[in-house]
């Protein structure tokens, strides 16, 4: 695994706070091996109790899981130094109205402290870059990523990279349809959540953007639909690259099971978007993840071989954890 090559100006082990904004973690065990995962890499862990939580299909009441991230609106709360979401699931768009995003967007930018999920908490984490210009990842997460039998030495290498860096290069070897040369704000996350965000409040309006889409478990003609819809609402079009990630474990079409693939779906995207659409971003529900700053700034290169996207402008650790440090 790659590593920092100095350690943080901060003394101690940098301490990461869970934050359970979704579903529960039904297995107890791949819950604790996350826990251990983590603590074997040097973090001190914070706010376990919400590993445990249960309500319905949520990881707790609202107003708990709402506290995960208001407890840190206080003045007088001691700032993690990494959030991570344990899970995905359904639930983080229950909390908009409940979070003191006032307070908290400008305690997280003055603190620099890095939040990190995906799937379901992109909701979350697009509020907050619409509310308070804050900058999260998409990246791995306790339950999918770290509680596994053995973590992808793939993802623990571009997290150390990433998160001990200011900037990070990403090469990708794969054949791709058009070629690009752009720059602009690196947004995006989970498609379903994104789209369920168009036409409210939460949903950060980016111009000239590079947005990153991942998803899983959806019929094709459904991501279709979605991809439509943000065409259709001027979204798309007001990119200038659109990056495609991850799209796992999506359902064939039972009408054209062999036909109707993703790649037929992203060439009808492409005959009405005048946006280049490159895809291989290692990002979503899959083992090996680069960690994505939402918000941060990026320059996708991108020809017949492959593409190259450059990312800078996002906060990193101020102290490494001890598995990151030479």
């Amino acid at each position: 695994m790659d590593t920092c090559l100095t350690a943080g100006d901060m003394p101690g082990a940098p301490r990461l706070r869970l934050m359970a904004l979704g579903g529960p973690m039904l297995d107890e065990a791949r819950a604790e091996r996350g826990v251990r995962a983590l603590s074997a890499l040097g973090f001190e862990m914070e706010n376990l109790q919400c590993m445990t939580r249960r309500t319905s299909r949520f990881a707790g009441e609202d107003t708990q899981r709402a506290a995960d991230l208001n407890a840190l609106a206080d003045p007088l709360a001691p700032m993690p130094d990494l959030i991570m979401a344990t899970r995905g699931g359904y639930g983080a768009a229950r909390l908009f109205e409940q979070i003191d995003f006032e307070r908290l967007c400008p305690r997280l930018n003055d603190a620099g402290t890095i939040l990190m999920g995906y799937s379901d908490n992109t909701a979350i984490q697009l509020a907050l870059l619409a509310k308070g210009g804050v900058i999260t990842f998409s990246g791995p997460m306790l339950y999918g990523d770290f509680g596994v039998e053995s973590p992808s030495p793939f993802m623990l290498n571009w997290l150390s990279r990433v998160l001990c860096a200011p900037t990070f290069e990403l090469n990708i070897e794969a054949p791709q349809v058009a070629s690009c040369d752009v720059t602009g704000t690196l947004w995006g996350g989970n498609l379903v959540v994104l789209t369920s965000l168009v036409g409210t409040p939460w949903l950060p309006r980016v111009e000239g953007g590079i947005l990153f889409l991942e998803e899983i478990g959806e019929d094709l003609y459904r991501v279709e639909r979605m991809l439509l819809q943000l065409w259709q609402a001027g979204i798309l079009s007001r990119q200038s690259a659109i990056l495609i990630g991850g799209f796992t474990a999506y359902k064939p079409d039972g009408f054209d099971a062999g036909g109707y693939t993703l790649d037929r779906v992203l060439d009808a995207l492409r005959r009405r978007l005048d946006v280049p659409i490159v895809t291989g971003l290692p990002i979503g529900h899959v083992p090996d993840i680069v960690p994505m700053p939402i918000g941060a700034q990026g320059r996708l290169v991108a020809d017949t071989t492959g593409f190259r996207l450059s990312v800078s402008g996002y906060p990193v650790l101020k102290r490494f954890p001890a598995a990151f440090v030479l």
